[in-house]
């Protein structure tokens, strides 16, 4: 399973310091407009694999900074199958988490990300304005539960910066692939986790070592958010599974 990166980090992580409301959701307005701004800005310049890294780099800010104030498995077990799915979407195995059983000022907006990150991957590269919705959500919310802004606003515009140098969109061709069967080749180029570390320089090869090492793991692990070979086969899926090609 993979642990706390490096570049995600909280002052006073124990300090709920936001109102939450599970009957509105969380609560009648998040704000995070500047960084909903900046994020779906980039996100608009930038390959749709990358896209979808930085909608899972997100959801890390979150799922981290309520790490320890709760018992539960599936917030990390869906981060890990997160990155798997930006080797390909059909990875990330459809599922429902009940919402009666995740209330609160920690659970409540655990559930909110893992429902918003599951709906933007699984669909983001047919749809891209569900992956834009998705990562106006997660980078409000991710403001939203910080207990001081400081960290994540340090963070974010080099991070940005770095993706739109890396990965800037090219354009697509339109019959590459005529009726999806193929999404990750229409995805651009692989990402590591690395890349959202800015105290490093990225290498080249990391993006394809680290999705083949985190499928090896999620794999091994039986991760409960990967979607098992019989259900890849029922999404269309050609080749080796688990292989990066």
């Amino acid at each position: 399973m993979l642990g706390v990166p490096r570049w995600v980090r909280f002052d006073e992580p124990d300090r709920l310091s936001f109102s939450w409301d599970d009957a509105l959701g969380g609560a009648p307005d998040f704000g995070g407009a500047a960084q909903s701004t900046m994020v779906v800005r980039t996100a608009l310049r930038i390959e749709p694999r990358a896209r979808m890294a930085l909608a899972v780099a997100l959801a890390e800010w979150i799922v981290w900074r309520f790490d320890g104030l709760h018992g539960r498995s599936q917030p990390a077990a869906l981060l890990e199958a997160a990155w798997c799915s930006t080797a390909d979407p059909r990875y990330l195995r459809f599922f429902e988490v009940p919402r009666a059983e995740w209330m609160g000022p920690v659970e409540g907006p655990l559930w909110c990300t893992m429902t918003h990150l599951r709906h933007a991957l699984s669909v983001g590269v047919d749809f891209p304005r569900d992956l834009y919705d998705g990562l106006s959500y997660l980078a409000r919310l991710a403001a939203y539960v910080q207990p001081t802004p400081m960290p994540l606003m340090a963070w974010l515009p080099p991070v940005l910066d770095r993706l739109e140098t890396i990965f800037p969109l090219t354009p697509d061709d339109p019959l590459a692939d005529l009726f999806s069967r193929d999404p990750s080749s229409r995805m651009g180029l692989w990402v590591a986790r690395e890349v959202f570390d800015p105290t490093r320089t990225p290498d080249n090869d990391a993006g394809r070592l680290f999705l083949q090492g985190v499928l090896d793991t999620a794999r091994q692990e039986r991760n409960p958010f990967l979607a098992t070979p019989d259900e890849l086969l029922d999404a269309r899926f050609t080749g080796a599974p688990y292989v990066l090609r």
